[in-house]
């Protein structure tokens, strides 16, 4: 396989994690907020070395969607 078809295969694969990683995080509502951090900050952390690898827009796209996410799934005082 060449380097154009990983890369491909690399960042349709990132797309569905990280969609699906935002979605799940986001669901678990009343859950405990460890492995809710976890399943946003994993994912955002492969998008950049992907970006620092490839210097492609979008792992840093995706890693922007999951910066957005943060504040949702941070613990409050109230909780």
């Amino acid at each position: 396989m060449n380097t154009e078809t990983i890369q491909f295969l690399l960042t349709t694969l990132m797309e569905l994690v990280t969609l699906l990683c935002a979605y799940g995080a986001l669901r678990l509502y009343k859950k405990r907020w460890q492995p809710r951090m976890a399943m946003i900050v994993v994912p955002l952390l492969i998008n950049a070395v992907c970006y620092a690898i490839y210097q492609t827009t979008p792992f840093f796209y995706l890693g922007v969607i999951l910066l957005l996410c943060i504040p949702f799934v941070w613990p409050r005082k109230s909780a």
